[in-house]
């Protein structure tokens, strides 16, 4: 019995760790379809909300219209070189429609309750910039918004923005392009971690997988009645 209860549970040790190692080769997979999809989207530029494909996610695209500074939105929570602070996103109306614009990181007050002074663009501006998706954070419980602007937030809900500020949001928000003069700090980054690391952790279970059924092997042949 010991040794069948050994058996049993060093077979569900390895297919714990050869399914997470085949886990780390789909996720590296995932991001390198990810990183050809940017190489190639990120090169077509559009120039209206109207002309985009049904799937616009990281198409380039260029739009003229006027911000609407009175809806700020301060997504919290984020670094840039070890320095708290927020991304600033307004809503950008453009052909009759709204687009959420995040302009980039500012840094944060000393004070959690005070705000950061905004920058404000007014009248008829360019924006270029990638279509990404909304920031999306692991939640303990649903964030409640407040009533006041500038809103700050954990994560970019479009639905709840939409609702809250009675505006037709598209399901995506545009990733200002560095080098535009209305471009703040620049901390968004499409891919968060490379293909290669995933390689590496699944190169890690599997190594774990072979080293503990070397080791059940050794244990089955010593104790061998």
């Amino acid at each position: 019995m010991r040794r069948i209860g050994f058996i049993l549970f060093t077979v569900a040790v390895l297919a714990t760790l050869v399914k997470l190692g085949f886990w780390q080769m789909t996720r590296a997979q995932e991001k390198e379809s990810l990183g050809h999809a940017l190489k190639f989207r990120s090169e077509q530029m559009y120039y209206s909300l109207a002309s985009l494909p049904s799937d616009p996610r990281w198409y380039s695209l260029t739009l003229r219209g006027e911000f609407d500074h009175s809806k700020a939105v301060l997504l919290d929570n984020q670094l840039y070189q070890g320095r708290p602070g927020y991304h600033v996103l307004y809503p950008f109306e453009v052909d009759g429609g709204w687009v959420l614009v995040n302009l980039g990181w500012i840094a944060a007050p000393a004070y959690r309750e005070q705000i950061p002074v905004l920058p404000e663009h007014h009248g008829e501006v360019l924006v270029s910039g990638i279509i990404a998706p909304p920031s999306a954070l692991l939640e303990l419980a649903p964030e409640v918004m407040g009533q006041g602007y500038p809103l700050r937030v954990q994560n970019i809900s479009m639905a709840d923005l939409a609702d809250h500020m009675e505006l037709a949001l598209p399901p995506w928000v545009l990733q200002i392009d560095p080098d535009s003069p209305l471009a703040l700090n620049q901390t968004w980054i499409p891919v968060v971690m490379g293909p290669q690391k995933h390689y590496a952790y699944a190169l890690q279970w599997f190594l774990m997988a072979l080293a503990v059924s070397g080791l059940a092997f050794w244990w089955l042949r010593r104790s061998k009645p």
